[in-house]
């Protein structure tokens, strides 16, 4: 048995298709503002030299506040604003947060330095005080910047190691 459409069905079938599986692609975030007490998320970060060019960042959520159930956590960087108000990513890398046995959500990924300064970590949510967020996910963002340390001055004036003489050859002519 074969079916067969008129060229008009299969245009209108094809159109259908194409925009019903466009709409899943488009993604609408909208940030979570300032809050006093961080939407009730209890976390810590750590960021450390990995190497000469890339940084170790790790994460812990304590607590998921507000924002539970948490969608995912990522270090994400962008570009500087373009003519017409857009922004590309630069970096998008999400953590695999495991589980502890306190309880907590922990993870650590690798990124590079040159994006230390402009790098958030964002964490995603599509609940928000328990609520389905049906017009788009939620997201709050943390200045990667909140978890470096400064070295001290005193490290940074250190003595450079002395260089020492190539050994003295004895020359007998």
């Amino acid at each position: 048995m074969s079916f067969r459409f008129s060229p008009l069905g299969t245009g209108v079938l094809v159109i259908v298709a194409v925009v019903l599986m466009s709409s899943l692609g488009w993604a609408h975030f909208y940030e979570l503002g300032p809050s006093k007490d961080e939407w009730g998320l209890k976390y810590d970060g750590e960021v450390t030299a990995a190497s000469e060019d890339k940084l170790n960042v790790s994460f812990t959520l304590a607590d998921q506040g507000r924002l539970k159930q948490i969608y995912s956590v990522s270090v994400v960087a962008f570009s500087n604003l373009r003519p017409d108000g857009g922004r590309t990513y630069l970096l998008n890398t999400t953590f695999d947060l495991k589980p502890t046995r306190e309880g907590k959500l922990t993870g650590q990924l690798e990124i590079d330095k040159n994006f230390a300064d402009r790098a958030m970590i964002r964490i995603l949510t599509q609940t928000f005080d328990g609520k389905p967020q049906t017009a788009g996910a939620r997201y709050y963002q943390i200045p990667l910047k909140k978890f470096m340390k400064k070295a001290p001055s005193a490290a940074s004036s250190e003595a450079s190691p002395s260089i020492a003489s190539p050994p003295v050859s004895k020359v007998t002519k």
